[in-house]
């Protein structure tokens, strides 16, 4: 007996020591990661315009912000009437136009800045033998009135696309309002002199330059700038002159632009052949808006990183989710309403690729579906681009009739293995403290105070992505900027603007993200 409860021992002991090696063995051949944690806290700045759909550039301490909606009489600049053609008259209402141009400076909380028309007089005075840039900031004056415009900043200059509005000399018709295929490149630090009345800082023949493409026709959407391309990633051309009213764009369209040889003011553009699921034939057609799972806009498109099949990194970008489906209206849910549906799958957009794009079929998005707040950062360690989404529009759930999904104060955090090529995510409720909804084309700015470093390719090429491992020393907490305007909704479910219903924000949060070592 005795021998048997020895070999029973024995036996026992050699198994629990062979489960403790492979458990260690297991933990071993996991990469020790970290967790990453994003907290949102109201600021007390309120000096801020009110502003939602706007163009945004930094330099320094100071926001250039520009066109977009505010708020001229009774919260008209929020979101704009969902069922309704009449536009001027109870949409996008003329008085919600941003027609200024501010300088905010977000440590001292002061605002300067004009009016565009003062904008030109002043130009036309400081400069008036400088025809050239007179002509080229008053004939591309809508690059400064519009709404929704797509926007990125390389180094000093600011790079606007389209946006949707009306021209300048007709603001009262239904029929006038059209998406733009204005081109612009603006220095930020020469504009910011200048709406400020400090014109020894301006850089004039620097300031302001324009061009046009109808190819880059679009509102909604995201551009971004990959070595010297720029992409315009999705959107739709909308208004009276766009076929049946809307044609989505259904593609990524890269575009270059060159300083005309003759005129320094004037742009010239090249577009190269689309990145889509559908022929140069089909784009031309209403088919691919009924076809083309590149049928997005007013979604989250952020920078993304990828590898090639020598294993080094690429620059990139991604869609995740977006509107609408083109079988939204089609679709009978449970409650027995036709909702407008968002896209859940993932696009990747990968220029330098043999495949310029993977669409991720496997991915399902069903929260924060809409344009809000976001910052991407890279962590080499576990080799996984995270992407936060803050706020915005999309709870998950059908608010009626041909509506879209609520409100959300949620933030999402997307992962990104870019050794699988797959994605996953998940929600921190209530990141807003707040009963209204905030984020919704609310923008995202670092804090350039913070030490902040982007990655950097092996070619070295600087991306937009934040570097978690140079910027993060050990476990600790970061004030990494802050998100700024948007719509403020005072509901769930506002359906349009006004009081009670929503608005133009000019609140500033501040944004801490934290980290921690991940635990297996």
């Amino acid at each position: 007996m005795k021998k048997l409860t020895l070999c029973l021992t024995l036996f026992c002991t050699l198994i629990l020591t062979i489960s403790s090696c492979n458990k260690s063995s297991k933990v071993e051949a996991y990469p020790t990661g970290y967790l990453y944690d994003v907290s949102v806290t109201l600021d007390t700045l309120n000096n801020a315009p009110a502003l939602q759909s706007f163009v945004h550039g930094v330099d320094g301490n100071i926001w250039l912000l520009f066109a977009g909606r505010t708020n001229r009489l009774a919260d008209d600049g929020g979101i704009h009437g969902i069922i309704n053609g009449d536009y001027a008259a109870k949409s996008f209402l003329p008085l919600s136009f941003n027609e200024d141009i501010f300088a905010y400076d977000v440590v001292k909380d002061t605002v300067t800045g004009m009016s565009y028309g003062d904008m030109l007089d002043a130009v036309g005075k400081a400069q008036p033998l400088n025809i050239q840039l007179y002509a080229a900031l008053r004939d591309f004056g809508t690059v400064f009135r519009n709404s929704n415009p797509l926007v990125t900043q390389d180094g000093e200059y600011l790079y606007v696309v389209g946006g949707y509005g009306t021209p300048l000399n007709d603001t009262n018709s239904s029929n006038a309002y059209n998406t733009f295929d204005h081109v612009a490149r603006i220095h930020v630090p020469s504009m910011i002199s200048l709406v400020s009345n400090k014109l020894s800082g301006v850089e004039w023949t620097k300031l302001f330059a324009a061009g046009s493409n109808a190819s880059l026709k679009s509102t909604g959407a995201e551009i971004f700038k990959l070595d010297d391309t720029f992409y315009l990633a999705g959107g739709h051309d909308f208004g009276s002159k766009a076929p049946n009213g809307q044609k989505y764009l259904d593609a990524v369209y890269p575009f270059k632009m060159s300083q005309n040889a003759a005129n320094p003011y004037q742009l010239d553009i090249t577009v190269d052949s689309p990145i889509s699921d559908m022929t140069v034939s089909q784009l031309a057609t209403s088919y691919s808006d009924a076809h083309s799972k590149f049928r997005r806009r007013d979604g989250p498109v952020v920078p993304s990183l990828f590898k090639n099949s020598a294993g080094t990194l690429t620059e990139g970008l991604t869609f995740y989710s977006g509107v609408f489906r083109p079988d939204s209206l089609s679709i009978v849910n449970k409650d027995t309403t036709r909702w407008r549906l968002p896209w859940e799958s993932a696009i990747y957009v990968h220029p330098s690729l043999s495949s310029s794009y993977t669409i991720d079929s496997n991915y399902k998005q069903a929260r924060n579906v809409y344009a809000c707040a976001d910052f991407t950062l890279y962590d080499s360690e576990t080799e996984r681009v995270h992407t936060f989404l803050l706020g915005g529009i999309g709870d998950g759930q059908s608010a009626g009739n041909l509506q879209v999904s609520g409100f959300t104060n949620a933030a999402m955090q997307v992962q990104f293995d870019v050794n699988q090529n797959s994605s996953s995510w998940t929600l921190k409720d209530n990141v807003f403290d707040s009963d209204y909804f905030y984020g919704a084309e609310s923008v995202f700015i670092q804090n350039n105070l913070t030490n902040i470093k982007s990655f950097s390719l092996s070619n070295g090429k600087t991306t937009e992505l934040i570097d978690a491992e140079k910027t993060f020393v050990g476990d600790e907490t970061l004030d990494l900027g802050y998100v700024y305007g948007g719509i403020e909704a005072f509901q769930a479910n506002p359906g349009t603007f006004g009081p009670g219903n929503s608005a133009a924000s000019n609140k500033i949060w501040r944004v801490t993200l934290s980290r921690k070592p991940r635990e297996y």
